[in-house]
């Protein structure tokens, strides 16, 4: 899976594109999709945990 993650977002990327363009492209997809993974599962937050877990920042 990640080899064709990797594929697809450095595919979707201009050639002009940096390693620092490229890094960053694949970093931004792999918390994306663990986002989107917890958020299936339910291992999210609530609001109100968020505001409580801001509140001690």
């Amino acid at each position: 899976m990640i080899k064709e993650l990797v594929m697809e977002v450095t595919n979707s990327l201009p050639d002009s594109a940096t390693f620092d363009d490229i890094i960053e492209a694949i970093y931004t997809r792999l918390k994306i999709e663990e986002g989107l993974k917890d958020s299936k599962e339910n291992n999210g937050l609530t609001t109100e945990e968020l505001l409580e877990e801001m509140k001690k920042w």
